[in-house]
C-alpha cells in the first residue's frame, strides 16, 4: 500500500457519524491569509467541527485530486465525495454558516467561490484584454490615490520600467505575474518576484518575460535561478538584457512604518505595467516571514511586483491580496537578499 492511500485512509477514515460533512482546509505557511483564518478554524474544531487541516507544501497529491489552485482553500466532503467548497478568505461566521448550510441540505449544491478570493496564481483564459468578465476585474480600489504629489516623474518612470510582466503557459492556462529589474550588468539583468508562481515545476517550464524598454516591449525567455514557494514566496530571475533601465535598490531593513506611503507596481492581470499609491496599514500582522498589509487589494497579475517608499526603494513583494478587507499582502524584500546570499551573489546589490 503506497504511502499517498495511508494518507488519504487516515486523513478522511470514515467515522460513526458517516452523514456529517468533513471539512478540509487547503493552506500554506507562505499565505498570510491562511494564517488569519487559524483563530476561526481553531475555534470552530473546540465547538466540535470535523476540520482536516493540509499543507498543501507537504501534500502535493492532495492538492492534485481536489484540484486546489488557490489558497485559502476550503473542501467540505460527505461519504467522500465534494459537496462543497469556497476559496479565499473567511471569518468565522461566514465559515460557520457555510458548514452548517450542507449539514441542512440533503442535495449537493452548485460549487461556488467566494467574492473574496485570494489567489496565488490567478489564470485566465487569454489575453488580459479578452477576460474584462474575469472576477478579478471587481476589486474595490475606492482607497487608491493617484500618483501625483508622491513621485516625481523621473522616478516614476524609472519605476515603471523596471517592472516587468511574467508570462506562464501550462495546461491549466496563462499565469501572468510581476517582477522588478533589481541588478543589471552588459547583457543581463536579475528579477525578484515570488516564489509560488513557479511551484509544482513550474520553473522548468518557459517563463518569458515582458521588459518595457523606452523605445517598447520586448518579450524575452526567463531563466529561474532559485525559488522559495514554501517559506519566503520570493524567486530570482535572471534575462538577457540590452540595458537601459536602471534597477530599482533593494531598502534597507526596517525603513517601513504603519501609515507609510508606498506606490505598488504590477501588471494587472497581463496589462502593461502601472504604478498606484497606497499606505501600510499594518507591519508583520501574521507569524512567519516579515510581512506588510497595505490598504487596497492587488488584481490578479500582480503577484510579485514590487512595493517601494518614497524614495522609489524596493521594500516587499506582492504574494496575496484579501479582497474582503480590500488589502494586499506582501513579504519583506529582505528575503531578496538571503535568497542572493544562497547563490553568492549578494555582493552584487552591497555594491550598487
Amino acid at each position: 500500500m503506497s504511502f499517498y492511500v495511508i494518507l488519504l485512509g487516515l486523513l478522511f477514515a470514515p467515522d460513526s457519524k458517516a452523514d456529517s460533512p468533513i471539512v478540509v482546509h487547503f493552506t500554506a505557511p507562505w499565505c498570510s491569509a491562511c494564517q488569519q483564518m487559524k483563530p476561526g478554524i481553531a475555534s470552530l474544531k473546540q465547538d466540535g467541527y470535523d476540520i482536516r487541516i493540509v499543507d498543501v507544501t507537504k501534500n502535493e497529491s492532495l492538492v492534485k485530486r481536489y484540484g486546489v489552485k488557490e489558497l485559502p482553500t476550503t473542501v467540505i466532503l460527505r461519504k467522500g465525495r465534494i459537496e462543497d467548497r469556497r476559496i479565499g478568505y473567511l471569518t468565522e461566521q461566514k465559515l460557520h454558516t457555510f458548514i452548517d448550510s450542507i449539514k441542512a441540505s440533503k442535495e449537493k449544491p452548485k460549487v461556488s467561490h467566494s467574492v473574496s478570493t485570494i489567489s496565488r496564481t490567478p489564470i485566465v483564459d487569454g489575453p488580459f484584454e479578452k477576460a474584462s468578465h474575469s472576477r478579478w476585474m471587481t476589486v474595490n480600489r475606492a482607497r487608491i490615490q493617484p500618483l501625483t504629489q508622491m513621485l516625481s516623474p523621473s522616478v516614476g518612470r524609472q519605476l515603471l520600467r523596471a517592472t516587468v510582466r511574467i508570462k506562464l503557459n501550462d495546461a491549466s492556462g496563462i499565469s501572468y505575474g510581476s517582477g522588478t529589474i533589481i541588478h543589471s550588468q552588459p547583457g543581463r539583468a536579475l528579477i525578484a518576484t515570488c516564489g509560488h508562481l513557479f511551484r509544482d515545476g513550474k520553473d522548468k517550464m518557459t517563463v518569458r518575460v515582458d521588459v518595457f524598454y523606452p523605445g517598447g516591449m520586448k518579450q524575452v525567455k526567463g531563466q529561474v535561478l532559485i525559488y522559495d514557494a514554501n517559506e519566503y514566496d520570493v524567486a530570482l530571475v535572471t534575462i538577457p538584457f540590452d540595458g537601459g533601465i536602471t534597477p530599482v535598490k533593494i531598502a534597507v531593513p526596517g525603513m517601513t512604518a504603519k501609515e507609510q506611503r508606498v506606490i505598488s507596481s504590477g501588471s494587472n492581470g497581463g496589462a502593461r505595467p502601472s504604478l498606484e499609491r497606497t499606505v501600510i496599514k499594518s507591519i508583520n500582522r501574521y507569524e512567519g516571514p516579515d510581512n506588510i498589509q497595505i490598504h487596497g487589494a492587488p488584481v490578479g497579475g500582480r503577484s510579485g511586483g514590487g512595493l517601494v517608499n518614497q524614495d522609489g526603494q524596493l521594500i516587499g513583494i506582492c504574494n496575496a491580496a484579501d479582497h474582503e478587507d480590500n488589502e494586499g499582502f506582501y513579504v519583506s524584500s529582505r528575503y531578496i537578499t538571503l535568497m542572493m546570499q544562497r547563490l553568492g551573489i549578494d555582493d552584487l546589490i552591497r555594491n550598487q
